[in-house]
């Protein structure tokens, strides 16, 4: 339960901070940096111009944590051939998820994309801790 809980809050506390340094730790880190920086702007203009429909944003954010806690609480238990069709029926879902938001909400359409970009760059960056988790193989 302790590696759940503790991957779950190192989540945000890992991809957050690669905003300030994009290449600190190579050229990956500036997929969680273009994401924050798409997140940035879509609530910035969602707060301007008051689009509060943007808050179905948080579902694939969720479904990201939710993975990641699923991940540490199975810290080790799968080989890689079973963990990468798992994370890539995650980062499919996630994809479809975010289009149909995007789709959905026509109001926000422009924040609705920027928030997609954030969310995919999320999942991805949960995916990548997640596949770690569970091979137990950690860079």
């Amino acid at each position: 339960m302790g590696n759940a809980a503790w991957l779950t809050l190192a989540l945000p506390q890992w991809y957050f901070p690669a905003f300030l340094s994009p290449f600190a730790a190579g050229g990956l880190t500036i997929i969680p940096a273009v994401g924050t920086l798409a997140l940035l702007i879509a609530l910035g203009s969602a707060v301007i111009r008051r689009r509060r429909e943007i808050v179905w944003f948080l579902v694939p954010v969720a479904a990201s944590h939710v993975l990641v806690a699923v991940a540490g609480l199975m810290r080790g238990g799968l080989g890689q051939d079973t963990a990468n069709p798992i994370l890539l029926i995650f980062l499919a879902a996630q994809l479809i998820l975010c289009g149909v938001l995007v789709w959905r909400l026509r109001r926000a359409r422009f924040e609705a994309a920027l928030l997609s970009v954030f969310a995919m760059t999320y999942a991805v960056f949960a995916a990548f801790i997640a596949a770690m988790a569970l091979t137990d193989v950690w860079l």
